[in-house]
């Protein structure tokens, strides 16, 4: 079975399993996607001919990368003239492979979508004592509330005056003072 599928402004001729290179799509990778803009359906000697479309019928893909095509490039020259412009360009592109070529139905196909991964800050905590005639080192791990999953190592002075406390992440620095009880 194959189907004659537009997007993009372009047809394409696939079948199940088939992999193909489209005009990029927003999706994410292993996203799967229904493309109902069908214009022909094919099964052996059975052919469905659209009018523009084929009621009903949709093709389910899954996205297996966002990508770029070939670098083209362009150059301008008008003659006699001592101009010349050199311009290059790169098309976005989407590789697709079919799963599923539904025929009737295909307004009833739900895609599937891959969860996304958030990208963490990393938080880096510094304690810097105040003066420097302080004696005794300790070492603690402190978590921060933001992320629960994350522990970070600080240093601090052990004296009756109250530290400061640098946090840096990658947008900005920051600076809290934190009072010490001793117990």
């Amino acid at each position: 079975m194959y189907a004659v599928v537009k997007t993009g402004g372009k047809q394409y001729r696939v079948q199940k399993e088939d992999v193909v290179l489209v005009e990029k799509l927003n999706a994410n990778d292993g996203d799967q996607l229904v493309l109902s803009d069908v214009l022909m359906i094919g099964d052996g000697k059975k052919v469905t001919l659209g009018t523009p479309l084929v009621n009903d019928a949709a093709v389910m893909a899954q996205v297996i990368k966002q990508t770029r095509g070939p670098k083209i490039t362009m150059i301008y020259k008008r003659r006699r003239k001592n101009s010349r412009r050199k311009q290059g360009h790169k098309q976005d592109l989407t590789l697709l492979k079919i799963v599923d070529i539904a025929e009737t139905g295909g307004s009833k196909l739900s895609p599937k979508k891959v969860a996304t991964k958030t990208k963490e800050k990393k938080n880096k905590v510094e304690i810097k004592p105040k003066t420097e005639t302080q004696s005794k080192v300790v070492e603690e791990k402190v978590k921060t509330k933001s992320t629960p999953s994350k522990t970070t190592e600080t240093k601090t002075k052990s004296a009756s005056t109250k530290p400061e406390i640098k946090t840096k992440t990658k947008n900005s620095t920051k600076t809290k003072k934190i009072s010490t009880k001793k117990s």
